[in-house]
């Protein structure tokens, strides 16, 4: 995987309602956790694959969680868990909170007539199951859940006292993630955050900005990437 080199420290003040400052702060804490890119790296590596798809700001979601000390993280989507290894490793830092993630992993074909499979940015490498590259000493704080999250989210929904950030990463259609949010919406208290990607140039979709419009947030857009997000306006905000 390739080092984050152009994070938006104003979109992470923007989302966290911090100065600009400790958004610039917060990102070069992430960037100095050598450790944790190595071992994602490595084990990247370990697999013959630069990357697979991931939110490319992962900086940004460490600084985030920093900031904003959430007690209950849901992330959608995790393939080989980069975001996720992020986001623990900023609540180990913490020494507060837990992510509640959701996947429906994708598996490359059984090769027929010895030839190799296709390759593809969703599928896991044999033998791997979602999360793979995730460090075993981050995973304390983890709620990994395997299925649909048409089935999984309602669950969250029942289960959790509150959501103070919600990482959604996977391929929607507006009307499915419209009631997605719906639901989830009454536990996003006032300053959580909802962050959604779009893909590479994805423009801002109906569904986070139906929802923004009904808190009364304003989305803001992570630059160079299709990245949007909006923090729930505090008590006498709107």
């Amino acid at each position: 995987m390739e080092e984050e080199t152009d994070a938006d420290p104003g979109w992470v003040s923007e989302l966290s309602g911090s100065p600009l400052v400790a958004g610039e702060g917060a990102i070069e804490e992430a960037r100095r956790q050598k450790r944790l890119f190595g071992h994602l790296s490595r084990e990247h590596r370990r697999e013959g694959r630069a990357s697979y798809v991931e939110i490319d700001a992962p900086l940004e979601l460490h600084a985030l969680v920093r900031l904003l000390g959430p007690q209950h993280v849901v992330e959608v989507g995790v393939s080989s868990g980069v975001s996720s290894a992020y986001l623990l490793h900023a609540m180990e830092m913490n020494g507060r909170g837990t992510l509640h993630s959701v996947d429906l992993p994708k598996r490359l074909p059984v090769p027929k007539d010895g030839r190799a499979p296709p390759r593809s940015s969703w599928a896991l490498p044999r033998g791997r199951e979602s999360g793979w590259a995730v460090p075993f000493s981050l995973r304390k704080r983890w709620d990994l859940r395997i299925g649909d999250k048409a089935g999984v989210l309602p669950l969250f929904a029942k289960e959790l006292p509150r959501i103070d950030l919600i990482v959604y990463d996977v391929p929607h259609r507006d009307r499915t993630t419209k009631d997605e949010f719906r639901a989830l919406d009454p536990l996003v208290p006032s300053g959580g955050v909802a962050i959604v990607d779009h893909g590479p140039g994805g423009e801002l979709c109906g569904a986070l900005r139906g929802w923004a419009r009904r808190v009364g947030a304003e989305p803001h857009g992570r630059r160079g990437l299709g990245l949007f997000g909006f923090q729930k306006p505090r008590m006498g905000e709107t």
